[in-house]
């Protein structure tokens, strides 16, 4: 009797969000195989991929980017750690959309830059090393060119892809509060380039690809973009609606 009254299956995402993440998201299987998606190990933020320890140090933020390179199969002695500063005040009620990385390429080496004001949370760190170093793959390895204008999004729908999406989906909007004296505050910036309905939709058609019909690594993601994963899962395993080859019509 229950059964009747259960609702239909609804996409998290518009109808061209969705043509352009499934798109992107067989053009990356294209380029980097379904062994890759199917057989590539999600990172987790845990002690077993990444020091127990964090202080900030240019030392282990060397340590992290090399792992976040292997991670990502991209050869560590390639990459060129930077720092750079982009200062903005912090208004309270303030809107921030600062970089928190940029990406450059000199002499065959890729330049990695970090802002030194978004270096205190390790979580916002590794999402933005993710990030900056998909575009070695993408952008450095000649796969796509800055003329694209989806280069930016790709290259975050490229972290769900290689199992480390977990970090930008997480940190993509964020709240802070701040002291000083007398003086106190709250701001709350964006990082990225998806939405969170969007990262959730790709994690979607990352688990049914992997044929993961409960990952261990759902419960890691913040709530909205877990429950947009859901949400696009239940769609496309009950609809068939979905362009990439590894989903069966219905």
């Amino acid at each position: 009797m229950l059964g009747w009254f259960r609702s239909n299956p609804i996409c998290p995402v518009s109808v061209e969000e969705k043509a352009w993440i499934e798109n992107r998201f067989s053009w990356l299987i294209n380029e980097f195989g379904m062994q890759r998606l199917t057989k590539g190990t999600v990172i987790l933020p845990t002690t077993e991929f990444f020091p127990e320890e964090y202080h900030r140090t240019a030392d282990e933020i060397q340590i992290i980017m090399k792992l976040v390179a292997e991670y990502m199969n991209v050869d560590p002695s390639l990459l060129q750690l930077n720092f750079y500063e982009d200062f903005r005040p912090e208004i309270e009620g303030m809107w921030i959309e600062s970089s928190a990385g940029m990406y450059s390429e000199s002499d065959r080496i890729f330049d990695i830059w970090l802002e030194i004001h978004s270096l205190d949370n390790p979580l916002n760190l590794i999402a933005t090393l993710a990030h900056e170093i998909g575009h070695v793959l993408l952008l450095g390895q000649r796969r796509i060119s800055h003329n694209e204008e989806d280069h930016e999004p790709l290259t975050d729908l490229l972290t769900v892809f290689l199992g480390l999406g977990l970090f930008p989906a997480n940190v993509v909007v964020q709240e802070r509060y701040w002291n000083d004296g007398p003086l106190s505050g709250w701001s709350m910036g964006r990082q990225g380039y998806l939405s969170m309905n969007m990262f959730g939709y790709a994690f979607a058609l990352f688990a049914i690809a992997r044929a993961e019909v409960a990952p261990k690594w759902l419960s890691q993601l913040r709530l909205d973009v877990r429950s947009a994963c859901k949400q696009g899962t239940r769609y496309i395993t009950e609809t068939g609606d979905c362009s990439c080859e590894f989903v069966t019509p219905r």
